[in-house]
């Protein structure tokens, strides 16, 4: 039985036909997994930060609380789960460059688990946008793993001659036409 999630009805014949390799699909994945994991690596001590100051504003306005350990325990949550999920995108992506077919599902759960984090952190401590950002991203890395196709499958494009720089005939890199003939 497939997995919806990994195999969804609509990469047999996608909307938007694009030929992406896998290969190199995977390595910018897990390039851009690994600045994700030290953005995230950053974002904890901010969380710690930004605990910190709120507790010392409400201490000083209100002299209490203000019940901030509800939302920081959130807020670290949703980070912490936000770097597991940026952990198994990174897996996945180095595993789709070394020709793994499982990584592309590593890639759809890390990315998915990444945005539970995202949805706690907001819960935690707002910024509805970068999570709108973040959406926007899984969403398109989601169907670049899924329409790509590793080395051996039919493509989703026929290439040919399109007359393009080094595509003959008539492109850029094809040879010059020959002299007219003299009189």
């Amino acid at each position: 039985m497939a997995n919806i999630l990994t195999d969804p009805p609509f990469a047999a014949d996608p909307p938007i036909k694009l030929n992406v390799p896998a290969k190199t699909l995977g390595l910018i994945i897990g390039i851009l997994a690994i600045i994700g994991i030290i953005i995230d690596l950053i974002a904890l001590p901010v969380v710690f930060a930004l605990n910190n100051t709120v507790g010392t504003l409400c201490s000083e306005v209100g002299g209490l609380n203000c019940g901030s350990t509800g939302i920081f325990g959130l807020a670290l949550i949703g980070v912490l789960i936000g770097l597991v999920g940026s952990i198994l995108y990174a897996f996945g992506g180095f595993r789709m460059y070394q020709l793994n077919r499982s990584g592309k599902d590593l890639v759809i759960y890390g990315l998915v688990v990444n945005l539970v984090g995202g949805i706690f952190a907001i819960i935690g401590y707002g910024g509805i946008g970068s999570f709108i950002f973040s959406l926007i991203i899984a969403v398109v890395v989601y169907y670049l793993v899924i329409i790509s196709r590793w080395p051996g499958d039919a493509p989703l494009v026929a290439a040919g001659p399109t007359g393009g720089y080094g595509n003959p005939p008539g492109g850029y890199g094809s040879p010059p036409p020959p002299p007219p003939p003299s009189a």
